[in-house]
């Protein structure tokens, strides 16, 4: 069969057999790998709850939620919440642990870049799914942020940092060379990447010793941006 180019699509399929594809089904059933959001994985993020205690929406959207906890924090602050995420067994977990809590949730399991959601945001967050994405579904990412987040509306970011050995540190040219499965970014190129789109609220390192959030990830960027209008 002969595969063609038609359409931007079609380029970014292409552009998908340079990614890994790590199997986060496998991922969270073996749980071999033993990062902190699996290993407290009732846990928020510290930036998670800062951003709400400081702001009030009356929607939001967690994007790779993993097995829940976040979406379940957000569900007690926020008025409407709805999570995705690629695994169907951490969509599992994340939809037994909001009902041991009476969190309500919309859970959608699938291809963030598929999903059709039928409202937009006040408040859109990512924990460690943008770092996962290779450059040319970094911009999908920006057109699903643009789609679906209300002008005047806040994006949090939790990614790796550059500097902290805990990814490839690549340029977006380099990425394409062989397989990997995430990369650090710097402060810059974060203002760079979505500097277009947002205002910059705050790009900071992740704080541990923060009472009932998680601890251990002191290798991340935290962020928030504002939509601009």
């Amino acid at each position: 069969m002969k595969y063609n180019i038609n359409t931007v699509d079609d380029l970014y399929r292409m552009l998908d057999q340079y990614v890994d594809g790590v199997s986060w089904d496998e991922f969270y059933t073996e749980r071999k790998f033993k990062a902190p959001f699996v290993l407290q994985n009732e846990l928020p993020d510290e930036i998670l709850v800062e951003i709400l205690d400081n702001y009030k929406f009356k929607n939001a959207l967690d994007l790779g939620c993993g097995e829940g906890r976040n979406a379940a924090y957000m569900a007690k602050r926020v008025e409407t919440v709805s999570a995705v995420d690629l695994s169907e067994k951490a969509v599992e977990t994340a939809k037994k642990f909001a009902s041991e809590n009476d969190a309500n949730i919309d859970f959608k399991c699938g291809n963030m870049f598929d999903i059709q959601f039928d409202r937009k945001f006040d408040f859109i967050y990512d924990s460690g799914t943008f770092h996962h994405l290779a450059p040319h579904r970094r911009l999908s990412y920006l057109e699903l942020l643009n789609r679906y987040l209300n002008d005047g509306g806040y994006f949090g970011l939790c990614c790796f940092a550059e500097g902290e050995n805990c990814a490839d540190e690549v340029d977006d040219y380099e990425f394409y060379k062989k397989r990997r499965t995430g990369v650090a970014f710097s402060r810059e190129r974060l203002s760079e990447f979505f500097g277009n789109m947002f205002d910059v609220i705050e790009i900071r390192r992740y704080k541990n010793g923060i009472p009932g959030t998680i601890q251990g990830l002191e290798f991340m960027w935290v962020c928030l941006f504002r939509k601009k209008a």
